[in-house]
């Protein structure tokens, strides 16, 4: 029956293939001290449990990623101020992420009614707290995106590696070019293709027919789920067995794998960091010690309300998280402006559309400023940006007063 559905929990390691480079920054980031190894902890980790939580259809196991729909990241520094806060986040349905030696908080935590506790394999780096609610909008949302037709019986199976690139992939350019070079095709975004792999190869995007290029479109991101799907379908039907598909920033995070069917294929995820976190951090947001959170100001398109979304912004801010809110329009940046406005304390705001392309802006401003909130709103009309809300005077803890 098309779109039966079942959770299961899977052994770990399915699907997750992750370079030698994750020991050494997953151990440096156990104290929370530098952002690449909490990111590395992090993103790396997910990477090693993304099918520990899944769901069957049509015969086949999907993953339901940790960091997949936003999640908020605590460090072990944070605790044991922000229990309270990462309490209150699984009950709004939010995954936390705990980086640190904290498996006696994750266990405590996972007291609450259906949530799932997953670890990385080395216990001190990370563990993933996965409310109920977000299994099942997960499960709602893939059931929706695979609608695709299965694969013929006498399809030819393909082997399909998702890679994270753009400012902070955690593949190295040799690495990149080897992965790339090896495949019988490739497949990345129009955007990929014009902005990332220039940059992270340093000569142009190569041409020909291996390499498919399928349109971004950023007002309708379900369209270029669907077309990147479609491509990898066709190459299939080709007899292409082989496959490497680009994706910006971390496979998982960016959901184009939602609309990927499995059956007849393969799937290795090669971790990367978010566009949007690598920007707000190089724009002056704190990162580490571990203590943000990654949403999306789009709330709708994940199943969510503009309310639930409110009463997020308002808890994280007040216990001194940074907010790094991507996929805003105009409407959604209102909303979290008004929250950082009424914020006890001040917040720097940075906004930043086009990241890392001739065409990127960045806007600063604080939270007490009319005409610098006036202004972003402004500038903001009309286009797709990233914001990151965090703490004008640094150095708060998580769940403090």
């Amino acid at each position: 029956m098309a779109n039966e559905m079942s959770l299961d929990a899977v052994p770990a390691g399915l699907s997750g293939r992750v370079p030698d480079t994750f020991r050494a920054g997953a151990a440096a980031a156990r104290d929370g001290s530098d952002a690449a190894a909490v990111h590395a902890a992090l993103f790396h980790g997910a990477a090693l449990v993304r099918d520990r939580v899944s769901l069957t259809i049509d015969g086949e196991r999907y993953a339901v990623s940790p960091v997949s729909a936003g999640f908020v990241a605590l460090g072990a520094e944070a605790f044991p101020r922000a229990r309270e806060v990462a309490a209150a986040a699984l009950r709004l349905g939010r995954p936390v992420a705990l980086i640190g030696d904290l498996a006696g908080t994750a266990l405590a935590l996972a007291g609450n009614a259906g949530t799932r506790w997953v670890h990385s394999p080395e216990p001190g780096e990370a563990h993933f707290l996965l409310p109920a609610s977000f299994v099942r909008d997960r499960a709602r949302m893939l059931r929706r995106r695979l609608t695709w037709e299965r694969a013929r019986p006498d399809a030819p199976p393909q082997r399909l590696t998702a890679v994270g690139v753009g400012p902070r992939p955690f593949v190295s350019p040799a690495e990149l070019r080897a992965l790339v070079g090896r495949a019988e095709a490739v497949v990345a975004t129009d955007w990929t293709y014009a902005h990332t792999l220039p940059r992270l190869l340093g000569t142009p995007s190569p041409p020909g027919p291996r390499h498919r290029p399928v349109p971004y479109d950023s007002a309708d991101y379900d369209a270029t789920i669907r077309e990147v799907g479609a491509a990898l379908d066709a190459l299939r039907d080709e007899g292409v067995r082989d496959v490497v598909l680009l994706v910006e920033g971390n496979p998982d995070t960016y959901d184009v794998l939602d609309g990927v069917r499995l059956d007849r294929r393969r799937l290795d995820v090669l971790p990367g960091v978010p566009i949007a976190l690598v920007a707000a951090g190089e724009a002056g947001a704190p990162a580490a010690p571990a203590r943000f959170a990654y949403l999306s100001g789009l709330p709708h398109r994940h199943g969510q309300t503009r309310r639930r979304l409110r009463a997020e912004l308002e808890l994280y801010l007040r216990a001194g998280i940074t907010c790094v809110l991507v996929e805003m329009t105009y409407g959604d940046l209102d909303l979290a402006v008004q929250v950082a406005a009424r914020s006890p304390l001040p917040k720097t705001l940075v906004l930043l559309s086009d990241a890392y392309t001739p065409h990127a802006r960045r806007l600063v401003t604080t939270s007490r400023s009319a005409t610098g909130t006036r202004a972003m709103l402004e500038r903001a009309r009309g286009t797709l940006s990233t914001l990151a809300v965090f703490d004008a005077s640094p150095g708060r803890a998580a769940g403090g007063p």
